[in-house]
């Protein structure tokens, strides 16, 4: 399979405008490390790359998964996407971001 950029995909799905912010995760880092620094909210397997992100307030859930799988696809080199929205960016909520 194709090497995958995760700073690309990490990059594409930020620009979706459903998403707030990539998430590391709550319980088990979600991060994929590189040279000199590390991707949050992307990691990448054999055959499947992972998305973690923070939804933005008011945008349906399944319409986050598909503008997110849209915006990376072909980053992906073939492999499945699973998209996992992680939080909610609520409006006045100072503990997402």
């Amino acid at each position: 399979m194709i090497a995958v950029d995760a700073d690309a995909v990490a990059s594409a799905a930020l620009a979706c405008d459903s998403v707030a912010d990539l998430s590391a995760g709550s319980v088990e880092e979600v991060a994929t490390y590189l040279p000199g620094h590390r991707v949050k909210g992307i990691r990448v397997r054999d055959d499947v790359v992972e998305v973690h992100v923070v939804a933005k307030w008011g945008v349906p859930l399944p319409d986050v998964g598909r503008q997110v799988q849209a915006a990376v696809g072909a980053l992906v080199g073939g492999r499945s996407i699973v998209v996992a929205i992680e939080d909610v960016d609520v409006p006045g909520d100072e503990r997402v971001g």
